[in-house]
Formats: C-alpha cells, sequence, structure tokens
C-alpha cells in the first residue's frame, strides 16, 4: 500500500534526532494532528513547533522534511509487501489508542483488518515441557474461533500458539521485536511466511531493523496491550513472560495462568501469580469465558479412539492422579510388564498419555 502523505510526515518526524515518541505525539497535537503541512510549508507552523521542540531539532526537522530519503525507504517498503499504520489512521488499533506508551507508527505486512477484530494473548516460556505445548494448542483451538491469536513469534510457546491457530484455520497476529521484514529466530521461517500469508506480522521497530535484547520487553506492551486478555499456558518465574503479565496488569488486563506441578519450574511463574492472586487460575477455556461474561463452549468432544479395558482403566487412574509410576500402573491392570510397556507406548503414539522423567506417565 502506498505512502501517505501524513504518514510520510509522521515518518519523517519520527527519525528527526532528538525527537522520540513523546515530542512526536506533541508535535502531532501541536499541529492539530495535521502533520502534512511540514511537507508543504514548514516555516508556517515554526513558533507551533517551538513551543514543544528546540531550534536545533527544529533545523534537524527542516533538513530532514526537504530530503527524499523517506521516499526510497518506502518504495523499497512497498515492494517488501510492508504497510505503515500511524496512530492517525482509522485501521490504527483501537485497543492501542488509550495508552500513552504505545508507538505512532505500526509496520504490517499481511492482512490489516486482523488489526481491530477482538484478540486474545497467548504467551508463555521458550523451552516448554509437554504438558505446555499440549495446553497451549488445547487453549488455543478453542479461543482461536472467537479471538484472533496474539502472540510474540518466539520459540517455544509462541510458537506453538501460531501454528495451533493456523492449523484450526484461525487468525494469528505476530508482534515482532524486529523490523517486520526480517525473520527471528530463523528456524520460524516458515511459520513467519505463513503468517505474513494468512495472518499479520507486526512491529513498532523499521524494516530491517535487527533484534536486540530491549526490543523484546518493549513489545510484551504491544502484546497485551492489543488484546481483550492475556493467557500464560506456562511460564518460569524468571522467564521474560512475566514481563508481558506485568504489562497486561498495568493496562488493567485480565491475565489467566494455567497451574502446572509444583515440582515442574518451568510452571513456576505460573504458580507464583495464581497464588499471590493477581492472575486467575484456569483449566479450560469456559474458565476464560465465565470470567469474561461470555458465554460457555461445549467441550465434549466424542473420541474418535476405541479403548479397549485395559487403555481405559490407565487412562482413567492417569486422569484421576495426574501422573502415575509404571510400577502403579501395573498394579491397575492384569499385564505383564513387557505388555504393559508395549501398551504404554500404543497409547503414547496416539497422543492418549505422555511418558515423563523416572518412567512416569500422565495425560
Amino acid at each position: 500500500m502506498r505512502l501517505s502523505k501524513r504518514n510520510k510526515a509522521i515518518l519523517i518526524i519520527n527519525q528527526t534526532n532528538g525527537i522520540g515518541l513523546v515530542k512526536t505525539k506533541k508535535i502531532l497535537e501541536c499541529l492539530e494532528n495535521k502533520p502534512e503541512i511540514l511537507l508543504d510549508d514548514i516555516a508556517s507552523v515554526r513558533q507551533k513547533l517551538l513551543s514543544v521542540i528546540s531550534e536545533k531539532e527544529y533545523g534537524s526537522l527542516c533538513l530532514d522534511v526537504s530530503s527524499d530519503e523517506i521516499d526510497k525507504k518506502a518504495e523499497t517498503w512497498e515492494k517488501a509487501g510492508i504497510t505503515v499504520v500511524s496512530i492517525l489512521d482509522e485501521n490504527y488499533p483501537d485497543s492501542l489508542r488509550i495508552y500513552d506508551d504505545m508507538p505512532v507508527l505500526l509496520f504490517c505486512k499481511g492482512n490489516l483488518e486482523l488489526l481491530n477484530q477482538p484478540s486474545f494473548a497467548v504467551v508463555g516460556t521458550r523451552y516448554p515441557t509437554k504438558y505446555g505445548v499440549r495446553v497451549t494448542e488445547d487453549f488455543v483451538n478453542e479461543l482461536s474461533n472467537r479471538f484472533c491469536i496474539v502472540s510474540g513469534l518466539a520459540r517455544g510457546v509462541d510458537s506453538v500458539a501460531h501454528r495451533a491457530c493456523l492449523d484450526c484455520m484461525g487468525r494469528t497476529i505476530a508482534v515482532l521485536g524486529c523490523g517486520v521484514d526480517v525473520v527471528y529466530p530463523y528456524e520460524n521461517k516458515g511459520l513467519y511466511d505463513e503468517i505474513a500469508e494468512r495472518g499479520l506480522l507486526i512491529s513498532e521497530y523499521y524494516p530491517n531493523e535487527q533484534p536486540v535484547a530491549h526490543n523484546f520487553p518493549a513489545r510484551n506492551r504491544i502484546i497485551s496491550g492489543m488484546s481483550k486478555a492475556v493467557l500464560v499456558t506456562e511460564a518460569g518465574e524468571k522467564s521474560g513472560t512475566i514481563l508481558t503479565i506485568n504489562y497486561a496488569l498495568e493496562q488493567g488486563k485480565d491475565v489467566f495462568c494455567v497451574p502446572g506441578s509444583i515440582y515442574n519450574q518451568a510452571s513456576a511463574g505460573c504458580n507464583k501469580y495464581i497464588k499471590d492472586c493477581q492472575t486467575r487460575a484456569v483449566c479450560n477455556v469456559n474458565d476464560i469465558y465465565n470470567e469474561l461474561g461470555m458465554r460457555e463452549t461445549d467441550l465434549s468432544k466424542p473420541s474418535a479412539i476405541q479403548l479397549d479395558i485395559n487403555e481405559n482403566a490407565i487412562l482413567e487412574k492417569i486422569q484421576e492422579n495426574g501422573e502415575m509410576h509404571f510400577e502403579e500402573i501395573l498394579q491397575v491392570v492384569d499385564l505383564s510388564v513387557p505388555q504393559l510397556n508395549s501398551l504404554l507406548i500404543k497409547m503414547e503414539s496416539v497422543g492418549l498419555i505422555t511418558k515423563t522423567k523416572y518412567n512416569y506417565w500422565s495425560v
């Protein structure tokens, strides 16, 4: 999409030395949200500008206005399928407008219609357990029926959430901590391409900007800000996800955490926030819908797998206990050790149960 004159002016303001987010917003305010006048006759608004910026900054702005650098960049961005959306555009997310620290510009690649659709953030650890992966998939499979799923395209829970959403033909937005044309981590190249085609990639960082550590905590405020609520499926106590939780709480968002085993450090962050009563514990998507005042969904789905007596007994006992050792399961069924071992492997292969550490099994 071609760069509008208004957004060209905002880009110039935003790139001028000494002018950051706060001053950019002050300039837009003093120009009554008509920044394009800078391109037509910047001298006519000199006094207005000097009420919010210095003489030196005004001089830099004059030089930048006369440069064709933005035009060259815009042409490159357009060829790459990148669209610039500013806070003055109608399709800028309404959910972000209310926060003072949100960017004035978003660089987007994909379906712009998703910017203002009801969204739900799903985030978590970069190193999920099998439990975390399964929980993420289960929740996203249901949430994607009602919401656009927002996450950060990081390895781990973020990637699982995006993939699960796409696999069930849902809508997803990836908020990047680098330029929208930069694939990071590169292992997600296939997922990145699919989101660009079927979903939306957005970033506050200029195209071609490489990922740096401080970008990622900052992008988390956008993930939570544009979402109705945040779901954390698995997160350690020192996980970067904790920053997203804190941003969401500051923004007045509902935050939901899936509890995990007290022996699993990957769930320590979720368990702590639940214990401290800062977030709500959820065990299925209807717990979320009830908190948000939405109608429940029918979670009773007939199994396509026909279980025999032993399989059914094993599954019921593991569901009842949460986790069982091989020796404990052996007491439930009338099978030899080799027979039980073969049966457990068969049940794991079809996704009914999962083997954890020290020969324990869980659902």
